[in-house]
């Protein structure tokens, strides 16, 4: 029986990881970043996300599937980091806003 990312099933965390420094690497090209169309920029990042985790079996169609669920949690976690730091009290640090935000984040689950 192979692994779960081969007959596609549960994603790692570092695949996670992998597919979000790929979509940055080629969504904020500086060159083609906002030029592309949908279908190419999903088979540009595909080719990359398969650079770093070699061996992958993830489709492209997949790997986009995949970011609208990242997506929409790092959009949540980007809400409570903001909410965090508009509480900001004055003895606060960056570890005690980040404990708030997770928190918040915890609390839109």
């Amino acid at each position: 029986m192979g692994s779960s990312s081969e007959t596609g099933g549960a994603w790692s965390v570092m695949e996670d990881v992998s597919l979000c420094e790929s979509w940055l690497h080629i969504s904020h090209c500086p060159v083609t970043g906002n030029e592309m169309k949908f279908c190419h920029m999903w088979k540009k990042i595909h080719q990359d996300f398969c650079e770093r985790v070699i061996g992958s079996t993830r489709t492209d169609q997949a790997l986009s599937s995949r970011w609208k669920i990242l997506n929409k949690e790092l959009a949540k976690w980007r809400d409570a980091l903001a909410k965090a730091m508009d509480n900001h009290r004055s003895r606060e640090n960056l570890t005690s806003e980040t404990i708030q935000a997770q928190m918040f984040f915890g609390a839109t689950g």
